[in-house]
């Protein structure tokens, strides 16, 4: 009985998550990244103070579900099936450096008092098998955080681990990631709102 539980309590230690480290910071964007047990590619955190509503980011970060070709690499999106705060579309991107990628993704929005967070993780079981010549992520996940802080500012906060899949070292491939989601830190921040 006894070994069972040491048995139990060194497993947990060495299942715990890695604490973000600050990597850089660039336009008030702090740059953030950790570990992820299993996967040779880090999570990746980037925060920002805006004058920005809590509502209206929100809102910037769930959107409409709709192609939008602004946004960062993509090439196209469905929705496969919607509700008032949950969402579930087919995406397909055209990276550089790696080839074209396509993932199932379900987004869910939750609001509580005068905090939002947007959910979004990969739901590749619900789409369409992937087309010839496109690798299919498997392994996405992270959030969108949007929290009031005093003065009408808001704290931003973008959380995202992505496994490109296949056999692509990180060293191609984190340096723009971090661009990348400095671009979707700035590009949900000028669809929102400044607070009344």
């Amino acid at each position: 009985m006894i070994a069972t539980l040491i048995a139990a309590l060194l497993a947990a230690d060495t299942e715990k998550i890695a604490e973000f480290e600050k990597v850089s910071e660039t336009d008030g964007i702090t740059i953030e990244q950790r570990s992820v047990a299993g996967s040779k590619f880090v999570e990746l955190k980037f925060t920002k103070e805006t004058d920005k509503s809590v509502r209206s980011l929100c809102d910037a970060a769930f959107g409409d579900g709709k192609f939008d070709a602004a946004e960062p690499d993509l090439k196209s999106r469905a929705v496969v099936q919607e509700s008032a705060d949950e969402r579930v579309t087919y995406e397909q991107i055209t990276p550089p450096i790696v080839s074209n990628r396509d993932y199932v993704v379900r987004a869910r929005r939750l609001i509580t008092g005068t905090t939002c967070r947007m959910t979004f993780e990969a739901a590749n079981e619900l789409g369409p098998k992937p087309p010839d010549g496109w690798v299919r992520v498997s392994k996405l996940r992270g959030y969108w955080l949007f929290e009031p802080l005093e003065g009408g500012k808001t704290k931003l906060t973008y959380v995202v681990f992505t496994d490109p899949g296949g056999s692509i070292p990180p060293f191609l491939v984190e340096g723009n990631r971090r661009k990348l989601g400095v671009n979707w830190v700035k590009m949900i921040e000028s669809r929102g709102k400044t607070a009344p």
